[in-house]
């Protein structure tokens, strides 16, 4: 299936998330889309499968002018997305969700009933053999999240198939059995869309590449190469602050201080030991794998986590220091005491894709933020939108710039980060940096939990997670490394 857009735009209240973009996806191909959070990718990729309605523009389909009314009528014509973020019923399995998905639309005219759970069962194991069907949703990590839409996605047999940041959860080896698996399915004829952030990745494994910037098409690259310069814009940081932490006085010393961690969830790999301090105007980082445990760490030191612990935790702020177990260390207690929190799922954990964008920014508030208020956040997390748009109008990098705007309006002295780079572009992640600087100057305590792509040179304390087990392996001091 050949797709042509000509003219395509898509307007919103305050701003032009696609302006006049024509571009040709040839089948058998390997397609990147490629911009900077906010280019307008994610928008063109639900114009494609009809979840949003252009404002101007036509669509062909193998030279046919056509429109979508909705997904489902997309899904009939020929062409599945599978989604960064995928919406899933979290109480039930892997396989119930396959299914789930499966009756919202018509039999598969290539999968016979009787076939569906052999051809379940083949996916599976090419694509993701650790993925466990009988898991429940809210149980799996964001790599198997993926998983099951993208199995979900294959049994539809698409003639197009639009796969949006689907890096964004993977680790390296998992990415390239992607890319093998889609260059398997572009020789058999399909339209491969891969909406990405990443140039390397697009250079890499695409056959041709589109780059969009500000929602207008910028360039294109009918043999899957690019220029050096001038394709990903750089972009200056905007250094901002509450009004609140001018009068904040800095603090030093230890934050928080944890000792004798310990965790074993039923269905998460346990916590067998963890000793962790984060100090004032220091930024403190834990790397290390999912099956070392640090799904389950992350659910600790959010206070998100439901199974019993062992532990210590000290948290001193100003004048004040208050002791208590692990047992009682939960997200209100951390709040109470100061603490921001941005958990890795920023879509369910941190937000809600039905909220009003000023809805999300209030939830710890007593009480809706003024118009003015929110358009302040807006404006300082760097995005265009309207107060009263809804969150899943946003990409995966507007969403998190914006969540860590919100938490840095409440003036907090701890900032939990969980897996800050993902998702971002190198430009979003540029700012991110700085920003997490800023925060160190400013005399706050930052804990980073999932380093990859994060400086760690920029950290006071590096943990690593090996085994279940911490284990504090570089200090650093005044740029120097002890």
């Amino acid at each position: 299936m050949k797709i042509r857009t000509r003219n395509i735009s898509k307007h919103y209240k305050l701003k032009k998330a696609l302006d006049h973009v024509s571009v040709d996806f040839e089948p058998g191909k390997i397609h990147a889309l490629l911009g900077e959070n906010g280019a307008g990718k994610s928008t063109l990729a639900k114009i494609l499968v009809g979840e949003i309605l252009p404002t101007d523009g036509e669509i062909f389909l193998d030279n046919k002018k056509t429109s979508f009314a909705n997904p489902r009528d997309a899904l009939k014509k020929g062409i599945a997305i599978v989604h960064q973020r995928p919406l899933l019923a979290p109480s039930l399995t892997a396989l119930e969700n396959i299914y789930l998905s499966l009756g919202e639309t018509e039999k598969s005219n290539f999968f016979i009933p009787k076939r569906v759970p052999e051809k379940i069962s083949e996916l599976k194991s090419e694509i993701s053999p650790s993925l466990k069907l009988s898991t429940l949703t809210k149980d799996l990590g964001g790599n198997h999240r993926f998983y099951v839409s993208f199995i979900t996605s294959l049994l539809r047999n698409p003639d197009c198939l639009i796969l949006d940041e689907p890096s964004a959860f993977l680790d390296s080896e998992e990415r390239d059995a992607l890319y093998i698996f889609l260059k398997k399915l572009a020789k058999e004829g399909k339209n491969i869309i891969v909406i990405t952030h990443s140039r390397v990745e697009a250079q890499k494994h695409a056959d041709t590449i589109t780059v969009l910037r500000e929602g207008k098409l910028f360039y294109r690259s009918e043999n899957g190469e690019l220029p050096e310069e001038g394709i990903l814009p750089r972009q200056q940081n905007k250094k901002t602050k509450t009004e609140d932490s001018k009068n904040e006085d800095i603090l030093s010393g230890s934050c928080l201080s944890v000792r004798n961690l310990s965790c074993s969830p039923k269905t998460k790999p346990a916590l067998l030991h963890a000793d962790i301090q984060v100090d004032y105007g220091e930024i403190t980082a834990i790397s290390g794998m999912k099956e070392a445990a640090m799904e389950t760490l992350e659910d600790l030191l959010c206070g998100l986590e439901t199974e019993p612990a062992k532990g210590n935790a000290v948290f001193t702020r100003k004048n004040k220091t208050e002791s208590i177990k692990m047992s009682q260390f939960t997200t209100s207690w951390l709040r109470k005491n100061g603490a921001a929190i941005v958990p890795s799922d920023k879509t369910f954990r941190a937000s809600n894709p039905e909220l009003r964008i000023i809805d999300m920014l209030s939830v710890y508030n007593k009480k809706i933020l003024t118009e003015s208020e929110a358009e302040k956040i807006i404006k300082a997390a760097g995005i265009s939108a309207s107060p009263d748009e809804l969150c899943k109008s946003l990409s995966g990098g507007m969403l998190q710039r914006l969540i860590l705007e919100r938490e840095i309006f409440q003036n907090p002295v701890l900032v939990i980060l969980c897996n800050p780079m993902h998702g971002l572009d190198s430009d979003g992640q540029r700012n991110l940096i700085q920003r997490i600087v800023q925060m160190k100057e400013d005399g706050k305590a930052v804990l980073i939990i999932g380093t990859a792509d994060f400086p760690l040179s920029i950290c006071k304390y590096v943990y690593a997670l090996e085994g279940g087990k911490t284990n504090c392996t570089t200090q650093f001091f005044h740029g120097a490394e002890k």
